[in-house]
């Protein structure tokens, strides 16, 4: 039954005479038309990680770090507090001196949010990685930068990990295991998942084997 569209969201037109039975037969034909429709498109191709580009990671990741450094600055800071509240609520510490050390206190506290604020999106900024088919290249730094290249053939194996704040946002950090110095690994955090999962599977000896 051919019918034509009102709309452009794709809604069925409505003939106002017609019944409800041919209602729902036109609806029962549209949604096997627009299911048809999806069957027939071409599948969209995954793009290459070999492009050439210097690629930023997640900027989520940037939420992950300001999280996780404020939660470590407040837990931190916390202990000595509590400890000199409860000196001066004994009367082993005087007052004045329990407010000038309080004062010093909200300073640094202050001072280290801030940093645990500010530092990971100037981190991100410098952060990037770039694929090849022979290897890795990521370039960090914000005052000393940093340039280091991975090749495959050095690749022992790779791993996918995830917090549970990275998790909840869909993140992951790639660990890269290489050879030639014992325990030698580097990490490329705050990629999105599925990324950092298709880095590994590039980056994994046997393709180097494969490739050979």
């Amino acid at each position: 039954m051919a019918f034509r569209l009102s709309s452009p969201d794709g809604s069925p037109y409505w003939d106002p005479g017609e019944s409800r039975g041919d209602r729902e037969q036109k609806t029962g034909d549209f949604d096997q038309q627009a299911e048809e429709h999806k069957a027939a498109e071409p599948p969209r191709a995954v793009p290459s990680l070999v492009d050439g580009e210097h690629h930023p990671v997640d900027r989520r990741t940037v939420k992950v770090a300001r999280i996780i450094g404020c939660s470590v600055v407040l837990l931190i800071s916390m202990a000595p507090l509590i400890l000199f509240s409860i000196g001066w609520a004994v009367g082993g510490i005087p007052v004045l001196v329990y407010l000038a050390v309080l004062g010093v206190w909200l300073l640094l506290l202050a001072s280290s949010l801030l940093f645990a604020y500010r530092w990971p999106a100037a981190r991100h900024r410098h952060l990037r990685y770039l694929v090849e088919e022979d290897g890795l290249c990521i370039r960090r730094g914000v005052f000393w930068r940093t340039v280091i290249w991975i090749p495959i053939t050095r690749v022992q194996h790779t791993d996918v990990s995830q917090g549970p704040v990275q998790r909840r946002l869909g993140l992951g950090t790639l660990t890269v295991h290489t050879a030639g110095t014992p325990g030698a690994s580097i990490s490329l955090a705050g990629l999105e998942h599925g990324i950092a999962s298709r880095l590994s599977t590039h980056l994994r000896p046997a393709r180097a084997t494969d490739a050979n």
